[in-house]
């Protein structure tokens, strides 16, 4: 059971309870927006769009360090399940000072962005909707870029990916690894800015850059009793890159990755 004070609030749309959480100056790093959104006047009023619309809204699990709090949530749009994660950061006098917000799946998400945009028009420059020429720096090799301690992790026989960007689950050694090296290569080295572990689970908070844009992710992985993942669910950030990624992705042609694996049915589905 969640019974983090931000959870609690936003499954209740509760903006009043949501303000008193967030400092004045509290930046919002969107799942939809390449922009960050300063200040709690427009974070409360993004969030306040984004709980109107998604129905269902449950918070389902929690891993915290000293520096963050990572909430994992779902809900239904559209008659779709959408999920992610909400990063709480830099926290002082209990305050909020950093939220982070990441989807899944990019179907979904696309909806849940055209959602929101009318009601943010005036308030959301068009630019913050799109890639511009801004380029992010490259990953720091001192963060741990392109490093994971004790090398990549083993694939169990049955393993099931759950990917921020298809709509259907991989599943299978083979699949999964093909899947994995053909994102691996386009993602380049990653830069580790988080890293939960327990028993039979494994959770890396990461960035990267895709064609000089910010690109960030969630990995959160189960594993058997001889380390081998087992499951994997990802979730992405923002919008517009992951659609950078989606569409490399989709112009390497990878056999197994057929158009009903990027595309959403064509009737209401729940995701696994």
């Amino acid at each position: 059971m969640i019974t983090d004070r931000f959870a609690e609030a936003a499954e209740r749309r509760d903006g009043a309870a949501m303000a008193a959480l967030l400092a004045e100056d509290v930046t919002y790093h969107t799942p939809t927006l390449t922009a960050d959104l300063h200040g709690k006047e427009l974070t409360l009023r993004y969030l306040a769009e984004g709980t109107r619309i998604v129905d269902g809204l449950v918070y389902t699990d929690e891993v915290s360090d000293d520096e963050r709090l990572i909430l994992f949530w779902k809900g239904v749009l559209d008659q779709r399940e959408i999920s992610g994660a909400t990063v709480l950061a830099d926290e002082a006098g209990g305050l909020i000072r950093d939220i982070t917000v990441l989807q899944r799946p990019w179907g979904v998400t696309a909806n849940f962005r055209d959602g929101i945009l009318s009601a943010l028009v005036g308030a959301v420059p068009l630019p913050a909707w799109q890639l511009d020429d801004r380029k992010a720096p490259a990953p720091d090799p001192d963060a741990g870029a392109g490093q994971r301690p004790g090398g990549p992790l083993p694939l169990a026989p049955d393993v099931a990916l759950h990917s921020a960007m298809l709509t259907r689950t991989l599943r299978g050694q083979e699949n999964v690894r093909a899947y994995r090296q053909l994102i691996d290569g386009i993602q380049g080295d990653r830069t580790y800015l988080a890293r939960f572990t327990s028993a039979g689970r494994l959770i890396e908070y990461w960035s990267c850059i895709i064609e000089g844009h910010l690109l960030q992710g969630i990995d959160d992985f189960s594993l058997d009793g001889s380390g081998r993942i087992t499951d994997q669910t990802a979730w992405l950030r923002p919008w517009p890159v992951v659609t950078a990624l989606r569409d490399l992705a989709i112009a390497a042609s990878l056999p197994l990755l057929t158009a009903d694996y990027w595309r959403l049915p064509a009737g209401p589905s729940r995701l696994p």
